[in-house]
């Protein structure tokens, strides 16, 4: 049975790892993008720039922080605040949904519909 933690612990933290290391370059690309993008001006521009903040700042978390203390935080936030826990847990849930199906949706070949094998022309 020990074993198997292990191999679970490790695999849960080579995950968190490369979980880092691509909200890191994803906001780096955001960040690029803002900045190309007039001229780094306007509020959309403003807008990717927090977001690339705050995705650096949970990359950093991640990298520096061990899976057990990450796991204690997760659970006194959701002792402190079990209300906002929840409302994150179900908007987590919902990206992570709509994030699968778009993925899957583009893995998927186009068929384009015959209409002459319907109709029969």
């Amino acid at each position: 049975m020990k074993n198997a933690d292990e191999t679970v612990r490790s695999s849960l933290t080579q995950q968190k790892d490369t979980a880092a290391s691509s909200l890191g370059s994803f906001a780096g690309a955001l960040r690029k993008a803002a900045r190309e993008s007039d001229g780094g001006e306007g509020t959309a521009a403003h807008m990717a720039e927090w977001a690339a903040d705050g995705l650096e700042r949970v990359s950093s978390t991640l990298r520096t922080k061990d899976l057990n203390g990450m796991v204690r935080e997760v659970e006194s936030f959701a002792r402190s605040q079990p209300v906002a826990f929840f409302v994150c847990a179900a908007a987590a849930g919902f990206l992570a949904t709509r994030f699968l199906k778009a993925g899957s949706r583009d893995s998927q070949p186009h068929r384009q519909t015959d209409f002459t094998s319907m109709t029969g022309v």
